[in-house]
């Protein structure tokens, strides 16, 4: 009998499993870009001389006259000097573009008519650097690096969940993350060849019961144009914004939409609800430009007049009857028979028209509010959601400000980064617990009788405050994050080695919060403190953070907060009680 022998494979080296590393994360990059309809050219390995220094670009992306430089990292090391040098050769590119279009071209013969479909003064060239672990970057650093756009692996996640979802016709948020408007795509146009998008109204006035002069309008839209004019203030993008409230699209959903039209080949009865922007017009049926203040209710013969703009109609509800109607790019029955329907069919709309001197704030209260009274009676509004709205109707509500302190935790100190700030960030510290049970307390303007919070310890402007100052609400978030990150410093040094087991019960919400109620009931006898007070405290307390040892589950915030203030803290039980 002869034994069957079997090779056993080597360990990879370190500088192999990096090699592998880069590769998987170059072919993450080039299919969201190629995902959104650029072409790729393969400037990697391809060192060329241009101006007066060498330079090398790990990839370029093209769609019409757009270029895309990017620049991709998974070093952990090294980095500031690796941003500096591709600062420096986007710098230099820019200065000698028609030169680096000659040589691409030379380089890349086979790319010759995507490289050289536009003149170099039609040419928008981005540079986008890609790393592939969050950048922890300052304000200078933007300013220091300003050739580069920084694309962090949040919004690089984000790009790639609605490539996934909407195929080509993600290059609009593409666009919108770049601030591109649509006439700065492709060929030039002139102010007579403006695409505008005319439909009649319905104007019912009386019926609206929306006040603070909105008014509102309905009329029909092509799928198409609502595709083309389109974007949401999904909470989950890359802006820095607390405007932002609607929830990530859904595959799913949108597949079984998508079906449904082909299908059927028909459109869904309930209106699309969006925001118009100010640039629309009205007239009436002399061709006369009217005021909406000067329609009368119920007017059919008036048309609005849309400009065909990209990113500038803003969907309140129906964002998956939308983009259900998605351009894929695959040659397959169900595109070629959804292509035609984008064409043909007209979806119902009801558009909100704001007055043009309405602040944005108060615009995204009254969106938000409209979004969540829509869904109120479907499907059940995620917890992050319903904190993002409320925090947009009311900033300095206690779990509004809750919220802000998280998001400003995770962005530096000890929580940096651990927090679930989005939808994508999977294996991350859940917050709306944290911010609903625990964290509230410790930060709202308005404790209870006989409660204190850190809004007495704040030596800010309260008044300020207090009228929902955005500066004075800065202000108090920060000081709130720096009590915690120091509080919570003193306990990662006394459980370091629980602090980086991810098994370990140190970091789940329980404890979280936990300590959260510990400090929050102390304050009315100790107040705040430095760092030097809280090490001592916890410097000699022992406990057993193991998920078979740690005796605490589901909701006993409090339970676990009366062990932390009487052994940690010294308190008896007859003050614990008090408390």
């Amino acid at each position: 009998m002869t034994k069957s022998r079997t090779k056993k494979r080597r360990p990879l080296t370190e500088e192999q499993k990096l090699k592998r590393q880069k590769t998987a994360f170059k072919k993450r990059i080039r299919n969201v870009f190629t995902g959104a309809g650029f072409k790729y050219i393969a400037t990697n390995d391809h060192e060329m001389k241009i101006g007066l220094r060498k330079v090398e670009v790990d990839a370029l992306f093209i769609y019409e006259n757009i270029w895309l430089l990017c620049e991709d990292t998974v070093a952990t090391t090294g980095k500031r000097d690796h941003i500096r040098t591709k600062n420096e050769t986007t710098m230099e590119i820019k200065s000698n573009l028609s030169e680096y279009q000659q040589k691409l071209i030379e380089r890349f013969p086979d790319k010759a008519d995507v490289l050289s479909k536009y003149n170099v003064d039609r040419i928008m060239l981005f540079s986008l650097y890609i790393p592939r672990d969050e950048l922890p970057l300052s304000e200078d650093d933007y300013d220091l690096f300003g050739n580069l756009i920084f694309v962090q692996p949040k919004t690089f996640e984000y790009f790639q969940w609605i490539v996934t979802c909407i195929k080509l016709s993600a290059r609009n948020e593409i666009f919108r993350f770049l601030g591109l408007t649509a006439d700065q795509i492709g060929k030039a146009s002139s102010s007579s060849d403006i695409a505008q998008i005319t439909a009649p109204i319905i104007y019912p006035k009386e019926f609206t019961g929306i006040k603070n002069g909105v008014r509102v309008v309905s009329f029909m839209m092509k799928a198409e144009d609502l595709l083309e004019t389109s974007y949401v203030l999904r909470k989950d993008n890359w802006e820095d914004s607390i405007w932002l409230y609607q929830r990530l699209i859904e595959k799913a959903k949108i597949k079984n939409i998508r079906d449904f039209v082909e299908k059927k080949g028909a459109a869904f009865f309930n209106n699309i609800i969006v925001a118009l922007p100010d640039s629309i017009s009205i007239i009436d049926a002399t061709g006369a430009h009217k005021s909406i203040d000067e329609i009368t209710a119920l007017e059919g013969n008036c048309q609005l007049i849309l400009p065909k703009q990209l990113n500038s109609v803003c969907v309140i509800d129906g964002q998956h009857r939308i983009f259900a109607h998605y351009e894929s790019g695959v040659d397959s029955a169900q595109e070629r028979k959804i292509a035609e329907l984008r064409q043909e069919l007209h979806l119902l709309v009801t558009g909100l028209v704001f007055p043009k001197d309405m602040r944005p704030e108060d615009r995204a209260r009254i969106q938000s509010e409209i979004f969540m009274d829509i869904n109120s009676n479907t499907k059940a509004i995620p917890p992050n959601v319903l904190l993002q709205i409320k925090r947009i109707k009311d900033p300095i509500a206690d779990e509004s400000i809750a919220q802000f302190v998280i998001e400003q935790l995770n962005r530096e100190g000890v929580f940096k980064n651990l927090f679930q700030t989005s939808s994508l960030d999977a294996g991350k510290i859940k917050t709306a617990s944290i911010v609903r049970f625990a964290l509230r307390y410790l930060v709202t303007v308005n404790p209870s009788e006989n409660r204190n919070s850190l809004f007495e310890y704040w030596t800010g402007d309260k008044d300020k405050l207090l009228l929902s100052n955005d500066n004075a609400i800065k202000e108090y978030v920060k000081f709130c994050a720096n009590t915690l990150d120091i509080y919570f410093s003193a306990i990662r040094k006394r459980f370091k080695d629980d602090w980086k087991d991810t098994n370990s019960k140190l970091l789940s919400v329980i404890s979280i919060n936990g300590f959260i109620f510990a400090l929050t009931r102390q304050l009315s006898i100790n107040g705040i403190n430095d760092f030097k007070y809280y090490d001592q405290i916890f410097s000699g307390w022992t406990i057993d953070f193991s998920k078979e040892s740690f005796p605490y589950t589901s909701s006993q915030y409090r339970k676990f907060s009366n062990q932390i203030l009487m052994e940690a803290f010294g308190f008896s039980q007859e003050a614990i009680d008090q408390i």
